[in-house]
């Protein structure tokens, strides 16, 4: 359903983009039409070389034919020529005849050349009285050929024309509107899945808190004995690590949705990302960390000044994110490693941020979920810890690759792009 709404969609887009490209060629091809023409529709125009012919009677009563300076000027400036037929097909007045034009047409001649070209020269004929004007233009200057179509085939693609053009506004109209409708009701339908996804994530760390709510609670009340000092402190502490869980959840919640509408202001600076690697991974230890996981930070040597230029709070919670991630779905321990190297391959100069662990793994449908688009309208298994990474890293432009460990756990790798190359940083 997904991909038939996708496909949809792209059709949908590209129809609108083929319109506006029509329209948008149609207006280029038009400008550029009348910018070459350059005014030799109005030097042929009949208006305005018979208003330059000039007629005088001889003594004998012949009568001459002539053009004025000014309509000579008009067909210098295309570097064209002019003569005129008499009704015997002999050239009475010429100007600038060309040597391989004839002076003598015969009616079949004066039909050829009237439709296409005299001698390759394209040629435009009026008619005046019992003459007949004839205005040349130079070689490989003018396309001209004649298109005759019925006049019912003219009559269809005059009304196909019309329909097509209404058919073309109402989709440019409603198109975008229903487009915009249907990605509101699909981010909602999102939102809407991203709830329900944290509160399922939610309802186990809340449902320990309560639980030992109560174990304390009741064991204040009973005054016959009491707990013991290390089981209460326990509880406690589980209760915090818990109720840390949660407000970790809610937190990506709230960072995800600003990152996947726009909303959130993000600050693009120049981050050391070593030392913010470091502190992330005191935070997360001083926090009471179990003793059975063990956290090993390794960056390299040439790395240690690196900077890249990014949201710093936003870097953080992706190797938070990674860290807990680990830790969350390794209830029984691991050893978690992260590393900072130098990555150089023929489609990536960078550096890479590798997050693993040797626990218990995931499944390769769970790391094919992993790769797949972070704009997904259900949460993965893991929850919203690692498409928060997707997204994070996508916010700076950087690539994500997961997949299952040697060791049998899970990794993930981040390439980075540093700020510099040159000393990275």
């Amino acid at each position: 359903m997904r991909r038939l709404e996708n496909f949809a969609k792209i059709i949908v887009l590209t129809v609108l983009m083929t319109a506006a490209m029509l329209v948008a060629d149609l207006i280029v091809i038009t400008y550029f039409g009348l910018k070459t023409d350059a005014g030799l529709s109005k030097l042929l125009a009949a208006p305005y070389l018979f208003e330059e012919i000039e007629e005088t009677v001889g003594g004998q009563g012949e009568v001459q034919y002539s053009m004025s300076q000014q309509g000579l000027d008009r067909i210098d400036s295309f570097q064209g020529f002019a003569f005129i037929l008499d009704n015997e097909g002999d050239v009475i007045w010429s100007y600038q005849l060309p040597d391989d034009v004839p002076e003598h047409y015969m009616i079949k001649d004066i039909v050829q050349f009237t439709r296409y070209y005299l001698n390759d020269y394209p040629v435009y004929t009026y008619i005046i009285d019992d003459i007949v004007l004839v205005a040349g233009l130079p070689r490989q200057t003018v396309w001209k050929y004649s298109l005759s179509f019925q006049i019912s085939t003219v009559k269809t693609l005059f009304s196909v024309l019309l329909v097509l053009f209404f058919i073309n506004i109402i989709v440019l109209l409603i198109g975008p509107f229903l487009i915009i409708k249907h990605d509101a009701h699909k981010r909602e339908m999102q939102r809407t899945s991203w709830i329900a996804g944290v509160s399922h994530d939610i309802r186990t760390p809340l449902s320990l808190v309560l639980g030992y709510a109560d174990e304390l609670f009741h064991a204040a009340k009973d005054s016959v004995g009491g707990m013991e000092k290390e089981s209460v402190a326990g509880k406690a502490q589980m209760i915090e690590h818990q109720a840390i869980r949660i407000k970790t959840l809610v937190t990506n919640l709230n960072t995800s949705n600003k990152l996947t509408y726009g909303m959130g202001v993000w600050h693009r600076e120049k981050v050391l990302l070593p030392a913010l690697i470091r502190e992330a991974i005191c935070e997360i230890v001083n926090r009471g960390l179990d003793e059975k996981y063990d956290i090993c930070v390794t960056v390299s040597e040439a790395l240690e000044q690196c900077c890249v230029k990014g949201d710093r709070e936003l870097i953080r919670r992706l190797i938070e994110n990674l860290v807990n991630n680990a830790i969350n779905h390794n209830p029984q321990g691991c050893e978690i490693r992260v590393s900072l190297t130098c990555q150089s391959l023929w489609i990536f100069q960078g550096i890479q941020l590798e997050v693993s662990d040797n626990g218990c793994g995931v499944s390769q449908e769970q790391i094919k979920s992993f790769r797949t688009s972070a704009k997904l309208d259900k949460l993965p298994e893991h929850g919203l810890g690692i498409r928060l990474v997707r997204q994070i890293a996508s916010f700076h432009h950087w690539r994500v690759r997961f997949s299952g460990n040697h060791t049998g756990g899970f990794c993930c790798r981040v390439y980075v792009k540093p700020l510099a190359r040159n000393g990275w940083g």
